[in-house]
C-alpha cells in the first residue's frame, strides 16, 4: 500500500482511512471511483477492473493518458447511471466547494445504485452538508447490512510538515479528532443487499 501525503491533518487522517479500507476492494471485479480528478486513489484499488468518473473532461483525459489501463465516465456525480460496480469510492467530492449541497441526497442515492449486490460503498461528505445526516444514514440502511461511520475533520485548514504525525495521533486516539467540531464525516457501507 502506497503511502499518500497532504499538509492538512483531516485530508492526511482520510488518506489513512483509506490505506486502512482499501483492502475490501481485494479481489473484486469492478472498482468505481466517482470523482476520480487526477486518479491519485487508484493505485489502492485492488479490483480487476478500474473505472473511473469525473465531471471534467479534460482533467479526465489527462488522467487516463497516465492510467491508460483505466475506464473512464465522463458525468456529473448525481447524473450518473448504467454503470455498477463490486467497490464504490467516493471521497473528496460531495464536500468540494463545486458540488452543489442541494444535490447531497441525489448523490448519495446514484452512489449506491452504483453499487451491486454484495458490494462495498466508501464515502466522505462535509459540514455543509450534515443536514442531510439522518436522511443519508436511512437511504445507507435501507440498502447496505453493516455501515460504520467516523467523525472527523480537526485541523482540516492548517497546513504543517507534522501532519503524517498529528493524523496518526488523531487515527489512535479518536478524541483528538474533533477539535471544535467535526467537519467531516467518513462512510464505510458493506453487504450491499
Amino acid at each position: 500500500m502506497s503511502f499518500r501525503y497532504s499538509e492538512k491533518p483531516a485530508k492526511q487522517l482520510l488518506w489513512y482511512f483509506l490505506m486502512r479500507d482499501m483492502g475490501l476492494s481485494e479481489d473484486r471485479e469492478i472498482g468505481i471511483d466517482a470523482g476520480c480528478g487526477h486518479m491519485e486513489n487508484k493505485r489502492w484499488f485492488r479490483t480487476k477492473r478500474y473505472i473511473g468518473i469525473d465531471v471534467d473532461r479534460e482533467r479526465l483525459a489527462a488522467a487516463q493518458a497516465k492510467h491508460p489501463d483505466a475506464e473512464t465516465i465522463c458525468a456529473k456525480l448525481e447524473e450518473t447511471s448504467d454503470v455498477t460496480g463490486d467497490f464504490v469510492l467516493c471521497v473528496q467530492v460531495m464536500n468540494n466547494r463545486y458540488f452543489d449541497v442541494a444535490d447531497t441526497i441525489a448523490g448519495t442515492e446514484a452512489l449506491i445504485r452504483m453499487v451491486r449486490p454484495g458490494g462495498v460503498l466508501i464515502f466522505n461528505i462535509s459540514k455543509r452538508a450534515f443536514s442531510f445526516e439522518e436522511d443519508i444514514f436511512a437511504l445507507l440502511k435501507r440498502s447496505f447490512d453493516t455501515i460504520k461511520i467516523e467523525r472527523y475533520g480537526a485541523l482540516s485548514a492548517p497546513s504543517t510538515v507534522f501532519s503524517p504525525i498529528i493524523a496518526g495521533l488523531m487515527y489512535l486516539f479518536p478524541v483528538l479528532r474533533k477539535g471544535r467540531g467535526y467537519q467531516k464525516i467518513y462512510y464505510v457501507c458493506q453487504g450491499r443487499h
